[in-house]
C-alpha cells in the first residue's frame, strides 16, 4: 500500500513517477512547477519511487515538498508498468498520471482536466494526443535519407562530415532527433528527384518492414492517421485503466504499441464506446477532429499546453525547418485530416 502521509482524502489522486536513474534536475523542475501552478480542484498526490535505492534519498526531500505518498516500484520495466503497479494499490476513483519529464504549464491545470469527465462519454483526457504513426514517420524518415545515399537529394558540401560529426558529439537522444529532423527537412523536399528513384526506395521499404527486416515490429502499427493520447500526462477512471490494460509489456515495442498501437490505450477506450480528448490551457476540451486545432503538441507555438514534457520541450528547440518537419509527421501535410 502507498507509504506514510496522511490518509486519503480526495476520490482524485494526481500520480506522479519519479525514476531515480534520471536523476534530480527533471524531478526538481517538476516539483517547482507543480508548486508555481495551482491545480484548482482537491486531490491527493502521490509518487512513484522508481528505481529508488533504500532509505531516504536527496530526490525523496524533494519530492516530500509536495507529495506526501509513495509506492516504490524497481526500475524494470517501463513507465506503464510502473503505472499499473500504483493503480492497483490506490482507491481513487479518478488518477492523473505524469511521467518523469512532466512540467506543470498552466494555472488550473488539474481541475481542467477533470472538467472533462463532467461530459459522461469521455473515457481519457490527455495534455497532448498525436496523429502521428511510427509507421508512417519512420518510412518518411528514411527515405529522406536513403534518396540522400543513392543521390537523389542534392548535398551541401560537406553534409555528410556534418551527420558524422552530429552522432559523434552529441547525446544519442539528441543526435537522433537532430538527423531525423534534418533528414525529414530533405524527404519534404525532395520532389525534385529523379521518380525513377520512388520504385527502388518502396521496394527497399518493403523488404525492411517484411518479415525478418529491421523494421519489421513497425507493421503492427498503423499508418498515418494513428490519433491516440500521449502517455506523458494524461486522467483517466482508475478502474477503466486497470481494465484496459494488456496482459504484458516486456519490451520498449510493447510499449509504444500500448500507446499508440492498434489495440492500445486508445483504441481500448474508443472501443468501449467512450471519447478521447485533449484538454488545452484554455481549459477548452478539444475532440479527437479537433486535435489539429489545439496549440498544443507540436503545433506553432506550443502555446496551449497544459502539461509540457522533453518531447515538447525538443520541438521548441528545433529550428524552422525541423519544426515544420515534425509538425508534418505528427499532423500530416493537411493539418486536422483524420479520414483515412
Amino acid at each position: 500500500m502507498p507509504g506514510q502521509g496522511s490518509t486519503f482524502t480526495s476520490d482524485l489522486a494526481v500520480v506522479y513517477l519519479a525514476r531515480y536513474a534520471e536523476g534530480k534536475g527533471p524531478v526538481t523542475n517538476f516539483i517547482e512547477s507543480f508548486e508555481r501552478h495551482p491545480p484548482g480542484i482537491a486531490h491527493d498526490c502521490v509518487v512513484v519511487r522508481k528505481g529508488f535505492p533504500p532509505g531516504e534519498s536527496t530526490l525523496d526531500k524533494v519530492l516530500k515538498r509536495a507529495f506526501p505518498h509513495f509506492v516504490s516500484v524497481s526500475d524494470d520495466g517501463f513507465d506503464i508498468n510502473a503505472y499499473a503497479k500504483a493503480a492497483a494499490q490506490l482507491p481513487h476513483r479518478y488518477v492523473v498520471f505524469l511521467n518523469t519529464f512532466s512540467e506543470i504549464a498552466a494555472d488550473g491545470w488539474l481541475r481542467k482536466l477533470h472538467s472533462a469527465f463532467a461530459d459522461q462519454s469521455v473515457g481519457i483526457a490527455g495534455g497532448t494526443g498525436s496523429y502521428e504513426s511510427l509507421l508512417s514517420s519512420m518510412k518518411h524518415v528514411q527515405k529522406g535519407w536513403w534518396l540522400f545515399q543513392n543521390e537523389g537529394i542534392p548535398k551541401p558540401a560537406g553534409l555528410r562530415r556534418l551527420f558524422r560529426a552530429i552522432r559523434a558529439r552529441l547525446p544519442k537522444r539528441l543526435a537522433t532527433r537532430v538527423v531525423a529532423a534534418a533528414i525529414s527537412y530533405f524527404a519534404v523536399r525532395s520532389s525534385g528527384h529523379d521518380s525513377t528513384l520512388d520504385d527502388k526506395f518502396e521496394t527497399y521499404w518493403n523488404n525492411e518492414i517484411g518479415p525478418g527486416g529491421a523494421l519489421a515490429r513497425l507493421n503492427e502499427i498503423s499508418p498515418f492517421p494513428n490519433p491516440h493520447i500521449r502517455t506523458n500526462a494524461f486522467m483517466i477512471e482508475r478502474q477503466v485503466f486497470l481494465d484496459v490494460l494488456p496482459d504484458s509489456i516486456e519490451t520498449k515495442n510493447d510499449s509504444y504499441l500500448f500507446e499508440s498501437g492498434p489495440d492500445g490505450l486508445t483504441q481500448r477506450i474508443l472501443q468501449r464506446g467512450l471519447q478521447i480528448v485533449v484538454v488545452g490551457a484554455d481549459g477548452r476540451v478539444y475532440g479527437m477532429e479537433e486535435w489539429a486545432e489545439s496549440g498544443t503538441f507540436r503545433l506553432g507555438g506550443q502555446r496551449n499546453l497544459l502539461v509540457k514534457d522533453n518531447q515538447t520541450r525538443a520541438f521548441q528547440n528545433m529550428n524552422a525547418a525541423g519544426q515544420r518537419a515534425f509538425t508534418r509527421m505528427t499532423w500530416g501535410d493537411d493539418q486536422g485530416t483524420i479520414s483515412r
